[in-house]
């Protein structure tokens, strides 16, 4: 299957664009198109205002709206909604300011408690003056019964080790102490505490009416997409200016949908403007496939085609069983195919970064055991000959046969595959046509099996197969309300029958290669069993014609049999599968490996 898109629309100034995709590297998630618009006073105007509706649209994402009520006063423009947005939110940040100087002066007052200015100017009424001091509490015990026969010393307060005391002078007398002053808060712990509560009403104030806008924080995400559109237009427009010295990234990016919210969580921390929308094939997204652990092997076979596009089926699954069986077909040699399951095994102890293609080798061999157990050739030896089998292996006319009758098959299943899948993308009718040729093939299959194999199959079953079949594709060939047109349509779909005819034929390249490699590899066999009957060297040089005889077979025979199934999938197969393809693959910014 083919993995949904989430695209991306990305707007950044160009000197920011490298350090911005450095960190979207580390994701390793993310396929980017990049391409640079020159920017100018009303474009960069724009920009400004997109990044101000982005803002808000984001602060009001994160404000809580569980108890919230939506606002009397409905705002009739989107820039009335951010004018008060970003009010309320400025308001709030410089009440955060207050509050965190506040708290600072409160951690200093608290424990000169309610000392403050106010007290300070009752007592110089009284021609009394305070001085403050702080002392380590050692250093106050030590010294307290001297400095209190010479002073009036008031303790206020001990908290960590240390002594707060108030030292009062009397105007007109003499006053020195050894200590230096410090200065007292301009308010009492109690003033500030009551200020701090204040400031911490109001801010709740604005959250609350932040909780009514954010439930309309959708209008500003339409009104910043609008004015995105407009900026794109108008960035296409001017494109060719070359006076222009400002420039913006325009980054289109692609995310798969599993891992979404993972870019999503790293672009919310960014400073940028993006859109976000799931792909569709007029973006031209970019193509990964998913597939179960068998098919996944082959979908490196399906990339020397192309990849299908972003809307149509991933024939992966689809085409691997076939070209798995094609394989061993044309290689014919069980000999051969316990070969590559044995250099595959053997080669993944040593090359573990190429296990899955190494996992296809031994699977490609599995079909090379199958297949050829049809005429039980086993490295140029036919097993019939050798034990004096009859009537269990093939001759090379029923192999003849088998050939036609697995690209029957092949088709059969395409035309199955075409015709379900179009039923479940576009409607039932659609699928009709391809379902009855289907239908026709089968048919046929049932004339020949009557008549060649002298299967007991009754005329009428044959009769309603192809009659069905022809009045499916003759109808709904085309599926315009004008039945005079489905008709014409349907019938010159007939001219199909020779292309299906030719196409049958092209199966026969499976019987050629197999029998090809059997008589080589029988070739060898003959020369290496000659050279036996030679004095003293004989067996060496006899060994040494079979070992590099087979080899050679092997690697040529291999040749064949990789390119040929694969012409049989991406010609027949695909044509009858309604691949078009024409996807490009999914390639994310990734760090390279040092390894």
């Amino acid at each position: 299957m083919i993995v949904p898109m989430i695209k991306y629309d990305l707007l950044l100034y160009h000197q920011d664009t490298v350090r911005f995709l450095e960190r979207l590297q580390s994701l390793g998630v993310v396929d980017v198109r990049r391409s640079s618009r020159p920017v100018d006073a009303h474009s960069g105007s724009l920009l400004e205002e997109i990044n101000r509706y982005n803002a808000a649209y984001k602060l009001l994402r994160k404000v809580k709206t569980d108890d919230a009520e939506p606002d009397d006063t409905q705002h009739d423009y989107p820039s009335h909604l951010l004018q008060r947005t970003e009010e309320l939110w400025v308001e709030h940040t410089q009440l955060n300011e207050q509050r965190a100087k506040l708290m600072l002066e409160i951690g200093v007052s608290r424990p000169w408690g309610n000392w403050g200015t106010e007290p300070v100017d009752h007592l110089k009424k009284m021609n009394i003056t305070p001085h403050f001091y702080i002392a380590p509490e050692k250093i106050y015990t030590t010294k307290s019964e001297e400095w209190e026969q010479e002073h009036v010393v008031k303790v206020i307060n001990r908290e960590n080790g240390k002594i707060y005391f108030t030292v009062l002078e009397v105007q007109g007398e003499p006053y020195s102490f050894p200590l230096s002053e410090v200065r007292l808060p301009v308010a009492s712990v109690t003033i500030l505490e009551n200020e701090l509560d204040s400031i911490a009403h109001r801010q709740e104030n604005i959250l609350h009416k932040l909780a009514k806008y954010a439930l309309q924080k959708e209008r500003l995400a339409t009104y910043r997409n609008e004015l995105f559109e407009k900026l794109d237009l108008y960035l296409a427009a001017q494109g060719a200016q070359p006076e222009v010295a400002n420039t913006l990234s325009v980054l289109t990016a692609f995310v798969p949908e599993p891992q979404n919210k993972e870019v999503l969580d790293f672009l919310e921390q960014e400073q940028i403007v993006y859109l976000q929308d799931k792909a569709t094939i007029k973006d031209n997204p970019p193509i990964k496939l998913k597939n179960n652990k068998y098919s996944r092997l082959f979908e490196p076979v399906g990339d020397m085609f192309m990849p299908p596009k972003y809307d149509e089926l991933d024939v992966t699954a689809h085409f691997s069983p076939f070209y798995m069986l094609f394989f061993g077909f044309c290689l014919g040699d069980m000999g051969y195919g316990i070969t590559f399951i044995l250099l595959g095994t053997i080669a993944k102890f040593f090359l573990p970064k190429m296990k899955s293609i190494l996992s296809l080798v031994q699977f490609l061999g599995v079909g090379s055991v199958v297949m050829p157990l049809l005429t039980g050739t086993f490295f140029g030896m036919k097993l019939g000959e050798l034990f004096h089998i009859e009537g269990v292996f093939f001759d090379d006319m029923q192999l003849f046969w088998s050939a036609i009758v697995f690209g029957a098959l092949h088709i059969i299943f395409a035309k199955l595959v075409r015709a379900f899948d179009a039923m479940k993308r576009y409607g039932f009718q659609h699928g009709l046509a391809p379902l009855g040729w289907t239908l026709v093939l089968i048919g046929a299959g049932l004339v020949a099996a009557r008549e060649f194999l002298s299967l007991p199959v009754p005329s009428i079953v044959i009769t309603i197969v192809l009659c069905l079949g022809v009045a499916l594709f003759l109808f709904f060939t085309s599926t315009s309300k004008n039945i005079f047109a489905r008709i014409g349509v349907g019938f010159a779909a007939l001219y199909d029958v020779v292309g299906i005819f030719g196409d049958l034929l092209s199966y026969i390249r499976l019987f050629g290669l197999a029998t090809a490699g059997g008589i080589l590899g029988f070739v060898v066999n003959t020369m290496g069993t000659m050279m036996f009957n030679l004095p003293c060297i004989g067996y060496v040089l006899g060994g040494l014609i079979l070992l590099f005889g087979h080899i050679g077979v092997m690697a040529l025979s291999s040749i064949g049999a990789f390119v040929h199934p694969m012409r049989l999938t991406f010609v027949e197969f695909y044509k009858h599968v309604g691949f078009e393809g024409g996807g490009r693959p999914y390639k994310p910014l990734t760090k390279k490996s040092l390894n």
